[in-house]
């Protein structure tokens, strides 16, 4: 009996050894036909770019192109009609404040600057004459006042004289009376020309008030002319970088016409065009690295256009610190605007067309990474290289961001 039921056990054994050995390979390829029911296309995996989903804080930002432009700008005119003599910069020049850019000339306002400084000249001598006659009258006048003043006084006297004598009979009546006339008449006679004295100041006063006011039209009228006489000489206001001088020698320029532009080279903002589906994330204040390609400058968000153009809106970003050697009028930069950041939040770096705030398919590898399958992924804030991940992924997931235009019709596909 034992020996019977030894046998018994091996045949077992074999037989389930042998069932194992067929299933296995029925294993694979039920596998291997599972997995072509899943895959309707393959590609090769060095012909896709992938990313993982990343659990971590998040940087959102913004990025335009754009120019440096100048923040001051001055145009430098002609305040009169004349001809160009003589350039001295071009465009791209250094220029110091009150170095010589265009020197102009006008003979007929140097003739009227030489005829006003000789009328000036001939006023300024006839009223010194005039003052000088005047002088003389008051002299004379006061001397004639001396004299009756005199008069009166030798009236006064001889009246009260007669005044004492008449008591005694020892002057006549009519001499007493007569004394007393004179004195009457001369005091009246030293009112008189006391007033006259007063009203002759007055009037020489007013003469001179007169000339002085001719005088200052003259002078005016000349410090005028020598202004534009001055002014034929155009001259740097401040500090800058010649722009543009569109004036040719010998080229005839009337008043207001401009003669140079002129931009402060270290006074600079940043102009961004900004694609108008990401503006609505910024704001004025908003710091901004602006790269010119050699360096880096931060800024700030000072103002946002509110029109858009060709699909963009202008950003001015208002530049912070020394700028560096390379920062001039309209050189070519890119910009990064820092939005905000997010703590704690999923994101990945940028899918192709992807979208911020938006609802994207997109393909993710299973764990062997040879499978890619299509979900649907809510999409939140993007960057410049990265996009917040809000729903239909998990961190440490790998998607696919390149160009999906070759499989996007099918579900699933293969990676080989």
């Amino acid at each position: 009996m034992d020996i019977a039921i030894k046998k018994k056990q091996g045949s077992f054994l074999k037989r389930y050894s042998i069932i194992i050995l067929l299933l296995i390979p029925l294993f694979i390829i039920l596998k291997y036909l599972v997995f072509l029911g899943e895959s309707d296309f393959s590609v090769d995996k060095n012909s896709i770019v992938t990313a993982k989903v990343i659990n971590d804080r998040f940087s959102v930002s913004v990025r335009g192109s754009g120019i440096l432009i100048p923040e001051n700008i001055q145009w430098l005119s002609s305040s009169v009609e004349a001809k160009v003599e003589k350039l001295i910069v071009k465009a791209g020049n250094i220029v110091k404040e009150g170095d010589l850019i265009v020197k102009l000339s006008n003979p007929r306002l140097l003739q009227e600057l030489a005829e006003i400084k000789w009328e000036l000249e001939a006023m300024l001598q006839e009223s010194k004459a005039s003052r000088m006659a005047q002088e003389i009258e008051l002299i004379e006048h006061k001397s004639l006042i001396q004299s009756v003043i005199f008069d009166y006084e030798k009236s006064v006297n001889e009246y009260n004289a007669h005044e004492e004598l008449i008591v005694t009979h020892a002057v006549s009546k009519l001499n007493y009376q007569r004394t007393r006339i004179e004195r009457d008449q001369n005091k009246q006679r030293l009112i008189s020309i006391k007033e006259q004295h007063t009203k002759l100041e007055e009037n020489l006063l007013i003469q001179n008030e007169a000339r002085a006011a001719r005088i200052n039209q003259t002078r005016n009228k000349l410090e005028r002319i020598q202004q534009q006489v001055n002014n034929l000489e155009i001259k740097a206001t401040m500090d800058s970088i010649v722009l543009e001088v569109p004036v040719e020698l010998g080229q005839r320029v009337v008043m207001g016409a401009n003669i140079a532009k002129l931009a402060q080279q270290n006074s600079l903002i940043a102009e961004l065009q900004v694609p108008e589906i990401q503006i609505r994330n910024i704001e004025v204040g908003q710091s901004v690295i602006i790269d010119t390609r050699n360096n880096k400058i931060m800024g700030t968000v000072s103002r946002i256009d509110p029109a858009v153009i060709n699909g963009n809106v202008l950003v001015d970003v208002s530049l912070s610190g020394k700028m560096p050697d390379d920062a001039r009028p309209d050189l070519s930069i890119d910009g990064e605007i820092q939005v905000t950041e997010i703590d704690n939040t999923l994101y990945v770096n940028r899918p192709i067309f992807s979208q911020s705030n938006s609802e994207a398919a997109l393909y993710k590898l299973n764990d062997d990474g040879d499978i890619a399958e299509r979900v649907n992924v809510k999409l939140g804030y993007g960057s410049v290289n990265q996009i917040q991940i809000i729903e239909g992924l998990k961190a440490g997931d790998i998607i696919i961001i390149s160009d999906p235009s070759r499989f996007e019709i099918y579900n699933k596909f293969r990676i080989k």
